[in-house]
């Protein structure tokens, strides 16, 4: 047993030391990703990955540490093994962005963390690399929508774990032919989509549940039958297609960026704002459609803030825009050619397949209720994405975005100014991050030097000149790089990074920018994966396995089956 260990050290180190050369050689920043687990020997986990793409242009996601986090779970606790890692791989000063849950104990952890990077560092810089996991604000959003603030009054879960228990009876078999391969799906508390997925599968077997419910009220124990309080009447099936209806866009969403970021989608950041878009349009229809309000709702609710439930529920609007943009209800849903809007997408409006008027009243309300909750969630992470610019950053500088999306977008006069100040900031943190680099003190070393020379007959006058051309020079090639390309019309290009790479001779700096945002991932998947595959290596029999093998077994795999290593050769003393 300590032999193997032994040897898995030193193959572990061995690799170690090639990956950490990956990172060295990164075209671009390394984006750190983390998040907590408690595993089945109950020990508290911190999976940690890198983010960064290539030397040959690939985006790449490493694992670096499954280390065991000991103490109390604070935020400066979190920050201290978050930077031992990074001192570990020698990356302090090619850190980037990190991703990581909403929770206020990861905004703590950010600000020591970054602290400890660069003690001179603002606070607002400290937001602006704070990357909300998209995963998780579409989780919040949607238990928001199901739930509220009561996820105990959510019991159809109970419902079908009594149908899924008794699915090897064979009365229920002869009730299947259609839909025989599937079977009742039972949720998971902590993950929403399961609840989803357990709706979605109850609707597709509807007739089959119904038959076989049917049939157990002929038996004579009472025992076997199954109790009416638990029996879904017509009105509950309705509402459990409704919740399906407004559910389902949420689930793509979800499962379409957890990917591996290939091609033009699938798990980039530009999809967060993009989606975040997408979805406000969708609960912004089913709100309107659901908001006609009557004294009937009102007294069939048995709320005690039914005027919550009922009213048009304007969204908040933050004091400063560029910190804080809130929706409104978008001038597109006004007048008559609500259905021309829709007429071109495979998504119909809400009234086109909306039950809602055979629905009583109580039931629409509690409707309208989860709408609207929803709704306010999905808008309060919203208007935090104004403390980055890098969301807006990643769909202006993808070309077949541009900043004409946003403007098309954005179309009222309120949401026209967000447009400007989204140029502004980005403009401002590509000035502040990426106009003093190397690269730009070059040209401007070169532009000196040439303006020397050619005064050389009157050392006075070129001083002189020199004083009042130095400073617009140093900023003018920067800037102008993002004007050249905001000037750019829109391209159907489906490989951004490609392009970036392809067109750096003309934008030397602002390539640099583009693509060290273009590496950043829409969520923090890759941790909850790798938790996953965890708990599939402590098995029953090896709960005694120590921290430290535990990460180098998942590292080497990680490592291994991503392309960053090989197996097979020999590893000498």
């Amino acid at each position: 047993s300590s032999s193997i260990t032994r040897e898995l050290q030193k193959i572990f180190e061995s690799k170690a030391d090639i990956i950490k050369a990956e990172l060295g050689s990164a075209l671009t920043k390394i984006h750190i990703s983390f998040d907590l687990w408690t595993s089945p020997n109950r020990l508290a986990i911190m999976a940690v990955f890198a983010h960064f793409i290539d030397k040959f242009g690939n985006q790449q996601s490493r694992l670096l540490a499954l280390r065991r986090q000991l103490g109390i779970h604070s935020g400066e606790n979190l920050a201290e093994t978050l930077f031992e890692i990074v001192q570990l791989w020698d990356i302090r000063g090619q850190v980037g962005t990190v991703i990581s849950d909403n929770v206020t104990t990861n905004d703590t952890c950010l600000s020591y963390f970054y602290r400890q990077l660069d003690p001179s560092i603002r606070p607002a810089d400290i937001k602006a690399r704070r990357m909300r996991c998209y995963g998780h604000v579409l989780n919040l959003v949607a238990r928001a929508f199901l739930f509220g603030k009561d996820a105990e009054s959510f019991e159809l879960d109970e419902y079908f774990k009594r149908i899924a228990h008794e699915q090897e009876d064979e009365g229920y078999h002869l009730c299947e032919e259609s839909t025989a391969e599937l079977e009742v799906i039972l949720n998971n508390e902590t993950r929403w989509n399961s609840t989803y997925m357990m709706i979605e599968r109850a609707l597709r077997k509807q007739t089959d549940i119904r038959a076989y419910i049917f049939a157990l009220e002929g038996e004579k124990d009472e025992e076997k039958r199954i109790p009416a309080d638990d029996i879904l009447s017509n009105e509950d099936w309705r509402v459990l297609g409704e919740v399906n209806e407004i559910l389902t866009p949420l689930y793509h969403q979800t499962m379409r960026t957890q990917g591996w970021g290939k091609g033009d989608s699938h798990g980039r950041l530009w999809e967060v704002l993009v989606g975040m878009e997408y979805l406000l349009e969708h609960f912004e229809d089913w709100k309107g459609f659901y908001n006609e309000f009557t004294t009937e709702t009102i007294r069939a609710t048995n709320l005690n803030d039914p005027e919550l439930i009922g009213r048009a529920s304007a969204p908040l609007r933050g004091t400063n825009i560029r910190s804080a943009c809130s929706r409104r209800r978008p001038a597109r849903f006004d007048g008559e050619d609500v259905y021309a809007k829709y007429a071109a997408l495979d998504k119909p409006p809400a009234s086109k397949i909306s039950q809602k008027s055979s629905l009583p009243a109580d039931h629409r309300a509690y409707i309208r209720a989860s709408i609207n909750n929803g709704w306010k969630k999905l808008d309060e992470y919203y208007s935090k994405l104004g403390e980055s610019p890098l969301f807006l950053a990643a769909v202006i500088l993808h070309l077949r975005f541009g900043i004409s999306w946003l403007e098309a977008t954005w179309a009222t006069e309120e949401q026209l100014a967000w447009v400007r100040d989204a140029k502004a900031g980005i403009k401002d943190y590509f000035a502040r991050w990426y106009q003093s680099n190397q690269r730009t003190d070059d040209l401007q070393s070169k532009s000196a030097s040439s303006l020397t020379n050619r005064g050389k007959e009157d050392d006075h006058y070129t001083q002189w000149i020199n004083s009042r051309t130095e400073k617009a020079f140093a900023t003018s090639s920067s800037v102008s790089e993002m004007d050249k390309y905001l000037r750019l019309e829109p391209q159907d290009t489906q490989e951004p990074i490609q392009w970036w790479r392809d067109h750096k001779p003309s934008f030397p700096v602002l390539s640099s920018f583009a693509l060290d945002v273009f590496a950043i991932p829409a969520m923090a998947t890759d941790c909850e994966r790798q938790f996953s595959l965890v708990k599939l290596t402590l098995t029953s029999q090896r709960l005694a396995m120590g921290a430290d093998t535990l990460e180098r077994v998942h590292c080497l795999r990680n490592w291994v089956r991503h392309g960053g290593v090989e197996l097979g050769s020999w590893v000498g003393n």
